[in-house]
Order: structure tokens, then sequence, then C-alpha cells
């Protein structure tokens, strides 16, 4: 079982290294090749780290405008 903690920790850290869209691009893949290959746990935990991986973007988007109208 994976924690939320970790999905999160995942998800930020893919888009430290890989930048936003990359990021989602490449779980985007892994959703795709878990459910190609049947495994359906390995599908769940990149369905829910590409949710958190939006989510972050959506908060980082939102953010950054709010600075630039200040």
């Amino acid at each position: 079982m994976t924690t939320d903690a970790e999905i999160w920790r995942a998800a930020r850290d893919m888009i430290a290294e890989q930048g936003a869209r990359r990021a989602e691009a490449y779980a985007r893949r892994q959703i795709d090749e878990m459910a190609s290959g049947g495994n359906f746990a390995g599908n769940l935990v990149w369905r829910r780290i590409h949710r958190a991986i939006k989510r972050l973007n959506g908060t980082t988007a939102a953010s950054a405008a709010g600075s630039i109208r200040r």
C-alpha cells in the first residue's frame, strides 16, 4: 500500500526533476503501460501520482499568477 505522503512526494520530486509538463506526460505513459500490462495495482498508484501532479501544477500556476498581479 502506497501512502498519500509517498504519492505527493513522488509527484513533487517528478515535477522538480522533469518539469511540470514532462512529469505529467511521464505519469500518463506509466498509467497506459500498467494498464496494457495488466498491472492494476501499478496503474492505481500511477493514477494517484498523475492526479497529484495535476493538482500541484494547478496550485503552482495559481500562485504564480497571483504573484504577478501584486
